[in-house]
């Protein structure tokens, strides 16, 4: 044999045992998001919010508090507010208020998918109206290909913690778009 022809079946030789038994892992991502309410939060960004914990539905109440928490810690990392301050019940002395709701949270394991749904309400307190209310809603699974038999896979649904995570970053990601806009001129309900 040539030292061409050992070098290139040395090559597949090797591509054949990395090949051997590894799987290709792509997670996928449905989101749905509705927000009925959106009547601006222009120029909020100096002021300051209180973080409520969640209300948990059918989930232990420690879900609540860790998405109160995380749901803190994301206003802060993206500067939506000049405060934000996380307080275990009301009354809350600061400007705005954000209470939200874990309407569901699953853990699909292998066959099925994870779902999280998560509602957010920014309320200003000095006339008592809701300033923002959104619906975010997701569910994520991962899909496999096994490389040596070309058939599908079967692998676990990331942890419910991962999808919430996610859901809270985006929600506190637009609100701080919000926070930071320039005041239009528009008024709230009368």
């Amino acid at each position: 044999m040539n030292a061409r022809a050992f070098i290139l079946f040395s090559a597949c030789l090797a591509l054949c045992l990395c090949m051997n038994g590894c799987a290709i892992v792509k997670p996928h991502l449905e989101i749905s998001r509705t927000t009925p309410i959106d009547w601006g939060l222009e120029g909020a960004g100096s002021s300051a919010i209180t973080v409520l914990p969640f209300i948990a539905h059918d989930q232990e109440e420690r879900w609540g508090i860790y998405a109160g928490r995380r749901m803190q810690e994301y206003l802060l990392a993206d500067q939506a507010f000049e405060r934000v301050l996380y307080a275990e019940k009301e009354p809350a002395t600061t400007p705005y208020v954000l209470k939200g709701e874990i309407e569901a949270l699953y853990f699909g394991g292998t066959f099925t998918q994870t779902r999280v749904q998560v509602t957010l309400r920014i309320i200003n307190r000095r006339d008592g109206q809701t300033r923002y209310l959104s619906t975010f809603s997701a569910a994520a699974e991962n899909r496999g290909l096994d490389l040596e038999l070309l058939t599908r896979k079967y692998v676990s649904a990331p942890y419910p913690e991962q999808v919430l995570n996610g859901i809270l970053k985006d929600l506190a990601r637009e609100i701080a778009l919000r926070t930071h806009a320039e005041p239009s001129g528009a008024q709230g309900p009368e």
